[in-house]
């Protein structure tokens, strides 16, 4: 078995790593994702693969989100005829947003290349998280639950070795981590998922993500109260001190339900009386202004309180009925419920989805104490008009909830509410991104790699390959790895190399890197200086 990583090895976006399984000629990817960022980095997504996409078999799908699955539809248009494996979350949410990058014109696909991908959900039927399914005689593939985001998962793939030496066949593996949640056992802080899982104890190789790698958040980031609190102070002195407006850009997958989630917290009558209750003189009027995050509010309908074949949630936080006197499914059906285009009224809270564009003002929205809107990063969308209607009111409040980019229109507006020089009135600011991130910080990440929850059974000594991060984050993770290791804690997993991920070749059997290109790239190379696709070199060689 060989792995080379073809995206996420200089950044954040464009995941994608390539595997051959030599011993049965299987061609596999994990995960297929589109560049996001400035000019430079989307100006990837045109170039070449470095495979040719016929010959893949299989894509292991972490999760929805574009920079793993965003390239999945132009890998169909070239010639991609295997399967999608992934969860049943994780389809239908990839489904709404490959749609959505299709219909926006910027992509190499259409509509009808997204309508091509032959989806395979692993978990239909009889599912338990860590179930072997087969993918060729001596290869296998385990998924595990993520907190990330809903249908997220790490993936373990296992193959044969054969021996030298007349020892039996050994079975060897790679975990890759997909991106990392920030949910613990013992802190599910944020809203909606259950902790994730941790790589097995006798993986051979790690693959871990290292967007926060270098950064360790202040304890009261991981809060669920203090979060609360912010929230909660923020809509009773913009809505009810001030007379003014919300608003709340947000990410259409998960960020938005999350948000929903925590107003239900804050203002259901039977909530945990632990909590922050937030007491408005009247009824919070909240507008949803996302037709992307209505659509995938439904699929959160259908699996968010999703169980297992043993019974237990697959998702669901467990801890949040007790907080807000709600069952999973009764969380469940409002999702369904927005999704469908319904208002729903709970207690002092009222939620009604917006239809339609934001050209112009709507009855709804100016009737509206909370705007929840997309885009996140407020350059497009209805975010982006709200910004511009209501950002210059000094009545209004701003909440940032997510990662705001450089040059984006909300870092922007950010940067002049910061600047004492900037006289015009404007919205106050209120930064909450912090308390809602859904990667986990260095501590999570170090937590992630040596954890073994008490197994040791078959420990082996594990090569972990470090990817997904800016040059900070992944060389400040490297340098925690490396103590960690060294300092050799009793219970803690036993790290034996630290590989930061490159373009290059690397033999899983022997553990060594491999020179040259490979004769699927060296045809690949004389395929593209000499102008040919697949098809003519199949005409060729009839």
């Amino acid at each position: 078995m060989k792995v080379k990583f073809v995206g996420a090895i200089n950044g954040v976006t464009g995941s994608c790593a390539w595997l051959k399984h030599e011993a049965t000629g299987t061609q596999l990817l994990v995960d297929c994702g589109m560049h996001q960022g400035p000019h430079e980095a989307e100006f990837r997504n045109y170039e070449k693969f470095p495979f040719i996409p016929a010959d893949i078999q299989y894509v292991l799908l972490t999760h929805a989100h574009i920079d793993h699955c965003g390239l999945i539809p132009r890998l169909v248009k070239e010639g991609f005829r295997g399967w999608v494996y992934c969860t049943a979350a994780t389809r239908d949410i990839a489904k709404l947003l490959l749609q959505d990058s299709a219909n926006q014109g910027h992509t190499e696909y259409t509509q009808r290349h997204v309508d091509q991908i032959r989806w395979h959900a692993v978990d239909d039927g009889n599912f338990n998280w860590r179930k072997t399914l087969r993918l060729e005689d001596g290869l296998s593939v385990s998924y595990m639950r993520s907190s990330h985001v809903l249908g997220a998962a790490m993936l373990s793939i296992r193959w044969q070795v054969d021996t030298d030496d007349g020892e039996p066949t050994k079975l060897r593996s790679i975990c890759f981590s997909g991106d990392i949640g920030c949910q613990n056992k013992d802190n599910c802080y944020l809203p909606l998922l259950k902790d994730g899982f941790e790589p097995y104890p006798n993986a051979d190789y790690l693959v871990v993500e290292s967007t926060y790698g270098n950064t360790v958040r202040p304890v009261e980031y991981k809060m669920a109260h203090k979060r609360l609190e912010r929230l909660s102070e923020t809509i009773e002195h913009t809505v009810y001190t001030r007379g003014g407006k919300v608003l709340l850009p947000a990410f259409s997958f998960h960020r938005t339900q999350e948000i929903i989630a925590d107003l239900i917290w804050l203002t259901e009558d039977d909530a945990s009386d632990d909590e922050p209750m937030f007491t408005g003189p009247r009824p919070l009027r909240v507008a949803l202004h996302s037709g992307l995050a209505t659509k995938i509010c439904e699929v959160y309908g259908k699996h968010l309180s999703s169980r297992v074949c043993n019974g237990k949630y697959q998702y669901f936080n467990g801890e949040l009925p007790a907080r807000i006197g709600m069952s999973g499914d009764e969380l469940s059906k409002i999702f369904a419920d927005l999704g469908k285009g319904h208002s729903v009224r709970l207690g002092s809270l009222e939620l009604t989805p917006i239809k339609g564009g934001a050209d112009k003002p709507k009855p709804e929205i100016e009737n509206a104490d909370i705007i929840i809107a997309s885009s996140g990063m407020c350059d497009h969308g209805p975010a982006k008009y709200y910004l511009d209607h209501f950002g210059k009111d000094p009545r209004n409040t701003l909440v940032t909830t997510g990662f705001m980019s450089a040059g984006s229109a909300g870092k922007q507006f950010l940067a002049d509410a910061q600047n004492s020089e900037v006289s015009a009135p404007r919205a106050e600011v209120v930064e909450m991104s912090p308390f809602y991130s859904g990667h986990g910080d260095q501590k999570k990440l170090l937590d992630y790699i040596f954890n073994l929850a008490g197994y040791t059974d078959d420990l082996r000594n594990t090569i972990v390959f470090i990817n997904h991060g800016e040059s900070g984050g992944k060389q400040g993770l490297v340098s925690q790895v490396q103590q960690r290791a060294t300092a050799n804690y009793q219970g803690d997993r036993r790290v034996s190399d630290i590989l930061i991920a490159d373009g290059n070749w690397y033999n899983l059997d022997s553990g060594e890197y491999e020179d040259g290109l490979s004769p699927e790239e060296e045809l690949h190379r004389l395929m593209h200086e000499n102008g040919l696709s697949p098809e003519d070199v199949r005409r060729l060689l009839k």
